[in-house]
């Protein structure tokens, strides 16, 4: 006679769980928000850039980001009257943006934040281009931040060389971006992206001679800095302002590591991968008109 499910298997003294429970179980995972997984992912970088890293960043800065991009979101929403008003998704996107531009920016003034945020959010709502089936907002919110911070806001700077490395970390912020990525199916643009930076690099190292020690430790430091891990999982990977087609997000996340590298190393200009991700940003709708595909949707 056949056991049921539910039934303990003989010898073991474990009890396998009812199909039922495991079927919802999963069917929940499938449909949790992969927004909530970006919050925990954008989380552990900046309890480890505080806690272990010493951010020159206080509290009231992260929470006035937090609550003016919230509330930015919902004007916004409210003022176009659109159908998501009422729902959680605005908040999550808000706070996606607002742990983004605190762990990429720093401010001697606690004004620089909110302006930012409101800055950001806003823009996805006043630059939106792109064929119809997949028109949508240009540039990644926490990139235009960090974009203008360095670029137009006195007394505000990035500080990626604060990060560090550290191989655990790096591991752990690999496995959690991979998971991030993979759930909002763009674990192909953070690897294309990862493969054509770290090619460069250790051409880089070759071309100037160095040998496997140290030449190869230089790379490892290189390749897994939490700001080049942040951008590749969180940044470049954003569904929403990538090309929809896999091949083109693919060719584009070449093109974004190309410029970052030409300008950073071969021009000596800083902060190489930010500036280039919103020079390149422009170019998106473009490749969506050129590889049409239906646009990303939020679950």
């Amino acid at each position: 006679m056949r056991l049921p499910v539910s039934s303990p298997v003989l010898g073991s003294g474990i009890t396998a769980a009812p199909a039922s429970v495991a079927g919802r179980w999963h069917r929940n995972w499938r449909r949790l928000d992969a927004r909530w997984f970006q919050i925990v992912f954008l989380l552990s970088f900046l309890l480890v850039g505080v806690l272990a890293r010493d951010f020159a960043l206080r509290p009231l800065q992260v929470l006035l980001a937090v609550a003016t991009a919230a509330l930015t979101q919902a004007a916004w929403q409210w003022a176009l009257d659109l159908p998501t008003k009422k729902q959680w998704s605005g908040t999550l996107s808000a706070l996606v943006t607002s742990l983004g531009l605190s762990i990429l920016v720093r401010a001697q003034s606690d004004w620089v934040h909110p302006l930012l945020a409101v800055l950001a959010i806003s823009s996805k709502y006043l630059i939106r281009l792109g064929p119809p089936s997949c028109k949508s907002h240009v540039l990644n919110p926490a990139n235009l931040a960090a974009f203008l911070a360095w670029a137009c806001i006195p007394g505000a700077w990035l500080s990626p060389a604060q990060w560090g490395s550290e191989s655990l970390l790096a591991l752990w912020f690999i496995a959690l971006g991979g998971l991030v990525t993979q759930r909002i199916q763009r674990r192909d643009v953070s690897l294309a992206f990862l493969s054509a930076w770290g090619l460069l690099l250790a051409a880089r190292l070759l071309w100037l001679g160095y040998a496997w020690d140290p030449g190869a430790a230089m790379w490892l430091q290189q390749i897994s800095s939490g700001a080049v891990l942040l951008f590749a999982f969180f940044m470049i990977s954003d569904p929403m302002t990538t090309p929809q087609h896999p091949r083109a997000r693919m060719a584009y996340a070449v093109l974004v590591a190309l410029a970052a590298f030409v300008w950073q190393v071969l021009l000596y200009r800083p902060h190489g991968l930010i500036v280039m991700l919103f020079v390149c940003s422009w170019s998106v709708p473009l490749w969506n008109r050129l590889w049409p595909r239906a646009r990303f949707a939020w679950a």
